[in-house]
């Protein structure tokens, strides 16, 4: 049990106290009743702090956490490890989906969401010059049924050719601008309408992201078969950080093991130094001198330089509160020199902001401390003597932590991608479409499409501490995702492609569990946009000097620090309600071989990857063949079509009629 005590008045306290003794009202509709009650209250300071842990604690409610009230405490338990125990793994899968949902639903309800719904189902008249609407490309269910059994009644020697006519996976990325050229809409509002299909709300992030359509060229209209999305990389996340050998005990195992010889290890090393140093700005920090031959006397400089910055930022922080307060208490963000990666940038003036000249400080700091201790164990002359000095010593190992963490940020900048969406659509899920859309993602066309996208991207962070414009390259090598219940996942388990076993493909193309987070992460998932708005205004009334920024080189998310300064404006601890403690099954991907040692700097050869259409055919023969026999399969995949697609999108109350014309 997690106890927290807000800051709340006395009668604010009892009215509280009143509602949470659910006498009264049933408990499904005590979220609701929360919600009520928060919104009877105007934001004006006081009232605001009881809006706001109303909103949380139904939030919570809703999600499976128990909630309890003693004396002047809120008493939390989330539904997580211990709870789990109790419970089988459908049990666990129905109550996470079940708390999704709910948030879902309330988004559903939204009137802009029910408007663009209404909007893509619409038929009219479109660009592509016909009557057309977003269900047009949901595939018949009963139409695909009848050809997989003319299929089946085939020679089994023609089935596979056959059944190539009828499914023939394809990927399509949707970019600003693009149309469907069978129904004329937008590619990315195709994305969005079956993004909303999903079991959990939709929340545009910030950072990279690919949109990917899958779609069936062999059927009419091209129906969307699946869709997917890459994201930009969580920084820290142990079990792939371990995984890939991002982590000094992952890289000691494998000196040890011989895995990695000491040679590559000290090249890889002292190069990784040597880049990090050359994308930093350093000529108003130190000498030439200075950066070759590092002395402790300079490294101490430096961290002087970076806490002075940080505390000349504070001050300017506050300055900027003071001037730019406003009646009710908003301060609009003080945004720096750069806010976009446009071509007349002044990258040179903008490194020169208070908060880059921390930065780059601090991380010059760190990057010669760590050569110093590189050349004072003799890295480049006997690599294995100074590896085992450096991991026997905590200078040394400071310095291997240092090196390693550059290798994490450099990768997640531009090797590694998060799948955070991916999955198959009515009907094709029944057919195991979720396993082909996490396949075809390590396919040659996502890695082109993303370098595509990316490669020739200014970076505004990277080019702010280097003092000129710095295009990161985008060379995917790692995908990773999350299983969303915990307690594994039926479409990346065992999800492996063998090129012995299918002539078109020139690598295994597999998912791999790469580890288990047993006491769950901290998120903000289980928190609705609601809930979230108001602690940020929290968080907002609190300051004086130091509030969240939404901008790029603050550090983490300014949805997550909000959220976090929310909550101690309230007097409750924020680790308490951000610690999910749901369990988190970790996957990755690797595209081509020797995709984790690139991403140490050991090795450099391009990956050689399949093309999507060798990945479908090879997915028709491990799974499609067989499956698209079952009769109840058929029976299943007969049921769903648009019909199913557009019931999946009615929100409560609304009218549940036959698909709009």
């Amino acid at each position: 049990m997690r106890t927290v005590s807000p800051f709340l008045r006395g009668t604010q306290k009892k009215e509280f106290r009143s509602l949470m003794s659910f006498e009264g009202a049933p408990q499904p509709s005590f979220a609701e009743e929360m919600r009520t009650l928060a919104r009877r209250y105007i934001d004006d300071g006081e009232s605001r702090k009881l809006r706001t842990v109303c909103l949380l604690v139904a939030d919570l409610f809703e999600q499976g956490w128990r909630v309890a009230v003693e004396d002047d405490h809120i008493l939390f338990e989330a539904p997580g490890i211990a709870r789990q125990s109790e419970q089988s793994v459908d049990d666990v899968k129905r109550r996470i989906r079940h708390a999704l949902q709910a948030a879902r639903q309330r988004q559903l309800q939204e009137p802009s969401v029910q408007t663009f719904v209404r909007r893509m189902e619409r038929r009219t008249l479109r660009a592509a010059g016909v009557r057309s609407c977003v269900l047009d490309v949901v595939d018949n269910g009963s139409d695909l049924a009848t050809e997989f059994q003319r299929i089946a009644s085939l020679p089994s020697d023609q089935q596979e050719a056959a059944l190539a006519d009828v499914v023939d996976p394809v990927v399509e990325i949707c970019k600003a601008g693009d149309r469907c050229s069978a129904t004329g809409l937008p590619l990315n509002d195709i994305w969005r309408y079956f993004r909303h299909t999903w079991a959990h709300e939709y929340r545009p992030i910030p950072g990279r992201q690919l949109l990917v359509l899958i779609r069936n060229a062999a059927r009419p209209n091209r129906p969307v078969m699946g869709i997917a999305m890459l994201a930009s990389p969580v920084m820290r996340v142990t079990a792939r950080d371990r995984w890939i050998g991002w982590l000094r005990e992952s890289m000691e195992t494998r000196f040890l093991t011989g895995e990695w010889v000491p040679e590559d290890i000290a090249k890889a090393f002292l190069g990784r130094i040597d880049a990090s140093i050359a994308n930093l700005r350093w000529d108003d920090l130190a000498s030439k001198s200075e950066i070759r031959s590092p002395v402790e006397t300079t490294i101490l400089r430096l961290e002087q330089k970076a806490s002075g910055a940080a505390h000349s930022r504070d001050l300017q922080l506050r300055a900027h509160y003071e001037d730019n307060r406003v009646a009710d208490g908003s301060v609009r963000p003080m945004r720096g020199n750069v806010k976009d990666a446009h071509g007349d940038a002044d990258w040179r003036a903008a490194s020169e902001d208070l908060l880059f000249v921390r930065k780059r400080s601090e991380l010059l700091a760190q990057l010669l401390f760590a050569k110093q201790m590189f050349r004072a164990a003799g890295l480049a002359k006997n690599p294995r003597a100074a590896i085992e000095q450096l991991l026997a010593a905590k200078t040394g190992q400071r310095a291997i932590d240092i090196v390693l963490t550059e290798f994490r940020k450099a990768g997640l900048s531009s090797q590694v991608a998060d799948v955070s969406i991916c999955g198959a659509i009515h009907p094709y899920n029944e057919l195991l479409g979720g396993k082909l859309v996490a396949l075809i993602l390590a396919s040659r066309e996502i890695h082109d499409y993303y370098a595509e996208r990316y490669g020739s991207q200014v970076s505004i962070i990277a080019s702010q501490m280097a003092g000129r414009a710095i295009c990161k390259p985008a060379d995917l090598r790692i995908l990773t995702t999350t299983s969303l219940y915990g307690v594994g996942s039926s479409q990346y388990n065992r999800l492996l492609l063998r090129a012995s076993d299918h002539d078109e493909l020139g690598h295994d193309v597999h998912w791999d569990a790469i580890g288990k987070s047993l006491t769950g992460g901290f998120g903000t998932l289980h928190l609705g946009n609601e809930t979230a708005h108001a602690l940020g205004q929290m968080a907002q009334a609190r300051h004086n000097s130091r509030r969240v920024n939404n901008r790029f080189g603050e550090g983490t998310s300014p949805r997550l620090r909000q959220i976090r300064e929310g909550l101690d404006a309230l007097g409750i601890d924020s680790d308490a309600i951000l610690h999910h403690a749901t369990p988190r099954l970790f996957y990755a991907c690797e595209l081509g071989s020797a995709s984790r040692d690139a991403l140490l700097g050991m090795h450099s050869e391009p990956p050689l990857l399949s093309n999507a259409a060798s990945i479908g055919a090879a997915w028709r023969r491990r799974w499609l063949l067989q499956r698209s026999k079952r009769s109840e399969t058929l029976a299943a995949i007969r049921k769903l079509g648009p019909q199913s697609v557009h019931a999946t999108l009615i929100s409560p109350g609304s009218d549940p009629s036959l698909l709009p014309t």
